[in-house]
């Protein structure tokens, strides 16, 4: 579970672009699904040509295939486990380490969904209007929903979140959208600077954490302090308690809009040793187990079953200090000689367990890789004359900076292949709250950054890119936003990047994301990826329902329960 709740690191990390103007304004080409109707089966499998299911329980009506399906148990808490270092679940406008917004997805709600064809579809916003020239987008928000202390969702609430994401410091996902506008009660339009459409703004609204709704109220008349431990939303669980290093409780929502949970609660048990955590999943004390890769051939002996999922891979990678100037690492020459010194197969050979699968670049499944990109196959040899060519005849000495207390079989393996062609590496585990103030407070690095990239089949580019090397963004000679700041920002691929972003045809949109995964290893060397793998989730057999891979449920117990 630590490991894949690590993924958000890739998720909450945040966005930069440079736009560039089309020649001609067009109709943007957005497949969005304005209304939902279907009937709810006992899957939650949606029949698009059957009517609306008369409303039960606390349901709205006509919200077709998002109602609770029938068939499920009521009762019983679900056991989940967390890791440590939870630092903010409450606040999108403070600082948020990797794991902490999950945390708050039992409790708020986005006001879209990107589903499994890659399409924008409803949720708290039930019609999604943009403007046949691109220059905006409405949302038509659904009526009789509040958050769980009472405040009504409404147009102001609506806009109130929008405009922390738009006014954010730490997040600039939402720089390109000039202003949040109330066009009445339930509706509000998003105008885009320039009247450009913009992909980033757009899909962010599906999920990305500065952007949820999060009760107006409860920021407005809170502490910071308080606020970074407490969570009100819409969504289907209630936070009742939080203590510091041992629980998370969260109890149903018996008004949620979808319909009752049938769980009474989650549990989230926070504990810090992933061996433990094993143990407590194979006891039965948890219902539910983020499966690391050395673990599953034991698991799967034990009787258990694991699902294995595309939807977020993990691509393996490190990220250098490129952008700083006095740093070996900016010669792209030496970028390159440690990239050629690594043997992605034998990673894979050794430490995947045959999960794994070796990549050379950022976007590692289809539509969005590119098969042309050549990178750099292993080789001591070619490795030592790069460094040769780059001025360091004799070799280089850098560091790479982890989380303390993660698994270190990857470091160690690079360490030992790159000591073969000269290069030392020192491995420099730190606290969790140093890591993240390296990574997002300006602090930034000298040498790399071992993080995890996740470009699954369901994950839109631009936040892949926005959540990665195309990141720090510096207007004026100040810096504006400072996440991946050591980190080299290419000019032109910054420009790709905001080409695709305003790019309407879809077959267009991908060549450009190619062309970016192209240039960001051939001719960058930037982020070294080295092997992806699925994820690796087993659940206990008394846990039903629960929609992990299906991307649309964006809660996936929501409507899970436990067989008695």
């Amino acid at each position: 579970m630590k490991k894949l709740i690590f993924i958000a690191l890739a998720i909450i990390l945040v966005f930069s672009m440079i736009m560039v103007s089309c020649k001609e304004a067009k109709t943007p080409t957005v497949t969005v699904t304005t209304t939902v109707t279907a009937t709810a089966s006992p899957t939650g499998t949606a029949t698009p040509t059957e009517t609306v299911a008369p409303p039960v329980d606390n349901r709205l009506p006509n919200i077709g295939a998002l109602a609770k399906p029938e068939g499920g148990k009521e009762g019983g808490r679900l056991q989940l486990s967390a890791g440590v270092n939870i630092n903010n679940i409450g606040d999108p406008t403070g600082t948020a380490g990797p794991s902490d917004a999950a945390y708050s997805f039992p409790c708020v709600e986005p006001l879209v969904v990107i589903d499994k064809n890659n399409n924008i579809s409803p949720w708290l916003a039930e019609e999604i209007l943009p403007a046949d020239d691109g220059s905006s987008l409405t949302l038509k928000l659904r009526k009789g929903i509040n958050f769980t202390d009472g405040t009504p969702f409404n147009a102001e609430a609506a806009k109130y979140n929008i405009d922390n994401g738009i006014n954010s410091v730490m997040w600039p996902n939402m720089k390109k959208v000039k202003e949040c506008v109330v066009v009445d009660e339930y509706s509000i339009r998003l105008d885009f600077v320039n009247g450009q459409w913009d992909w980033t703004a757009v899909k962010s609204l599906a999920g990305f954490w500065s952007v949820m709704m999060f009760s107006p109220t409860y920021l407005k008349n809170h502490t910071p302090e308080e606020k970074m431990t407490h969570v009100v939303g819409t969504g289907p669980f209630i936070l009742k308690e939080y203590v510091r290093d041992q629980k998370l409780t969260y109890d149903r929502n018996d008004n949620y809009w979808r319909g009752k949970p049938y769980l009474d609660g989650i549990d989230y048990n926070i504990i810090a040793d992933p061996t433990v955590t094993l143990l407590a999943y194979k006891s039965g004390d948890l219902d539910l187990l983020g499966v690391q890769a050395k673990d599953a051939k034991g698991l799967l002996g034990s009787g258990f079953t694991i699902t294995k999922t595309t939807d977020m891979v993990i691509n393996w990678c490190i990220l250098p200090s490129s952008g700083n100037p006095d740093s070996p690492l900016a010669n792209l020459k030496v970028r390159q000689a440690v990239e050629t010194a690594i043997d992605k197969q034998a990673l894979v050979d050794g430490l995947s367990y045959g999960y794994g699968v070796a990549t050379n670049q950022l976007f590692c499944l289809p539509p969005y890789q590119d098969p042309t990109v050549v990178g750099y196959p292993f080789s001591i040899a070619n490795s030592k004359k790069l460094l040769t060519d780059a001025g360091y005849p004799e070799g280089i000495e850098t560091d790479l900076y982890y989380v303390q207390g993660m698994p270190e079989d990857l470091p160690l393996a690079l360490q030992g292949q790159l000591k073969e062609a000269g290069i030392t590496l020192n491995l420099k585990p730190v606290d969790y709250i140093k890591f993240v103030a390296m990574i997002q407070g300006g602090e930034g690095w000298e040498g790399y950054m071992f993080v995890y990239g996740f470009p699954g089949t369901t994950v839109d580019p631009a936040s892949t890119l926005s959540n990665g090397c195309l990141n720090a963004v510096k207007k004026d000679g100040v810096w504006t936003n400072t996440t991946w700041i050591s980190c080299e920002q290419p000019v032109e691929v910054l420009e790709i990047f905001a080409q695709s972003n305003a790019e309407r045809d879809p077959a267009k949109r991908t060549k450009l994301i190619q062309s970016i995964s192209k240039k960001l290893a051939d001719d960058y060397c930037q982020w070294s990826y080295f092997y992806y793998t699925p994820g690796l989730t087993s659940l206990a057999p008394r846990l039903k329902g629960y929609t992990a891979g299906q991307y649309i449920e964006f809660q996936p117990f929501t409507f899970a329960w436990l067989e008695k």
